[in-house]
């Protein structure tokens, strides 16, 4: 009731975001669709030149009003047109007639959400970027960190945190990989009329919508209007959601490996943890990632229903899910960026930790030394019945082995001796990604 979490913005990256959807700068980006049109009409003798003149001087003197556009639509009953009533107040009598000329509600529409959406996915990217720079600096730094490698919530083999944190790290580059590919696919927007015939401007129709969507910045369009087809939203939805997917994996395995019985990371974090309990200093920024990414995936969903249109348009979209589904995105890198920076890593307790199992990590290490005399599979089911009797014993893995007449010649290994190829792999992983020294 009173946990207002949108203000955890440590980075900017929310803030960055939300200020390409404000109710404002959205207006605002509406007024340059007109003009942009407007002026595109003009120089091919569409429209009159005073015409054009007028509508880019009032978009000049025009302050965008949410407010007024409301009491418009109030009175209206359609957003379009509330937005061009307030408008056109602040344009002289020479454009209201050519105000909006052959275009429709779904073109400016479009034309403005995928413009924000690319500029979005540069805001996300940006972020994504100096997260994994600091992902690469923790991987080089720990290349040959000795730590517990777990699966199923067991321990494993031995493993360096470097090797984990590559892991993250090259995840995340997947996750710029598939944004930068939604953005190379969809780079434009439309401008092609109601049913996307170019009916009321004819042959001259595809030029003004190339050059109008040249004029604000936007790719070439498609030949065939894509008014229709809203799988772009969704494309974009996925690479989001699969985002935030990955930084809740990082904000949750941190989340773990901080906790008490652990030890193992710790995050500098200088607020009160607890009303009752002093000692606590809480995991709010991995508890604000773990929380939110999911909140951002949920809406995939949505996205997808939005595939399915009927005929040749509707207005099944909502374009404030996406709006929020991007604010939301850009809050959970803000607030992972800020993880990472303030993380610290406890080399001494992973170094601890791979003694907790008395020695029993090593036991592949041992098969794989027995399996020359015995065989993989003798080796293996001796090394069984060895785990089962310093488990009943109370034994260290060394002390069993001693009591083994087959198995007294082999030592055990040091676990931190033992990281296999981890520290070559995560070197591999640096250079392929263009972080190496």
């Amino acid at each position: 009731m009173l946990d207002e979490r949108d203000f955890l913005d440590p980075c900017g990256t929310r803030g960055s975001v939300a200020a390409l959807f404000a109710p404002e700068a959205v207006l605002a980006r509406i007024a340059r669709f007109e003009v942009a049109l407007a002026e595109v009409q003009a120089g091919l003798g569409l429209i009159p030149a005073a015409a054009a003149t007028a509508i880019a001087r009032g978009a000049e003197q025009w302050t965008p009003d949410p407010a007024l556009v409301r009491r418009h639509r109030a009175r209206v009953g359609h957003p379009m047109v509330a937005v061009l009533n307030a408008f056109i107040e602040a344009i002289d009598a020479a454009g209201h007639e050519w105000l909006h000329f052959g275009t429709t509600t779904a073109d400016v529409f479009r034309t403005v959400m995928m413009g924000l959406l690319q500029e979005t996915a540069q805001v996300l990217d940006q972020a994504m970027q100096r997260i994994e720079a600091r992902l690469a600096g923790l991987a080089r730094a720990h290349r040959a960190t000795p730590m517990v490698g777990r699966t199923l919530g067991r321990h494993a083999l031995p493993i360096s945190f470097g090797y984990k944190v590559a892991v993250w790290l090259t995840q995340m580059r997947r996750d710029r990989e598939r944004l930068s590919a939604w953005a190379a696919h969809f780079p434009s927007g439309v401008v092609s009329g109601a049913v996307g015939t170019h009916a009321a401007m004819g042959p001259l129709g595809p030029e003004v919508e190339r050059r109008v969507l040249a004029q604000l910045g936007l790719g070439a369009p498609d030949p065939v209007d894509c008014k229709g087809s809203q799988d772009g939203y969704a494309e974009f939805g996925a690479a989001v959601a699969i985002a935030m997917r990955g930084c809740q994996r990082i904000a949750q395995e941190v989340f773990l490996l901080q906790g008490d019985d652990f030890g193992e990371l710790s995050i500098r974090n200088p607020d009160i943890g607890s009303s009752t309990m002093p000692h606590k200093v809480n995991p709010t920024l991995c508890v604000e990632v773990m929380s939110r990414a999911p909140e951002v995936s949920a809406m995939l969903p949505v996205l997808l229903d939005w595939v399915v249109t009927i005929h040749e348009r509707d207005s099944a979209i909502h374009a404030a899910t996406l709006g929020q589904m991007c604010v939301d995105a850009g809050q959970v890198l803000s607030c992972l960026e800020a993880l990472l920076a303030n993380l610290v890593v406890h080399p001494e307790a992973m170094r601890a930790n791979l003694g907790r199992t008395r020695g029993a990590i090593m036991t592949e290490a041992l098969t794989v030394a027995l399996a020359e005399r015995l065989g993989r599979r003798s080796a293996h089911e001796r090394m069984r019945e060895i785990v089962q009797r310093m488990s009943s014993e109370g034994l260290t893995l060394a002390e069993a082995v001693s009591l083994d007449p087959d198995c007294a010649a082999v030592g055990v290994p040091d676990p931190t001796q033992m990281l296999g190829e981890a520290p070559a792999l995560v070197d591999a992983c640096l250079l392929r990604l263009g972080y190496a020294d």
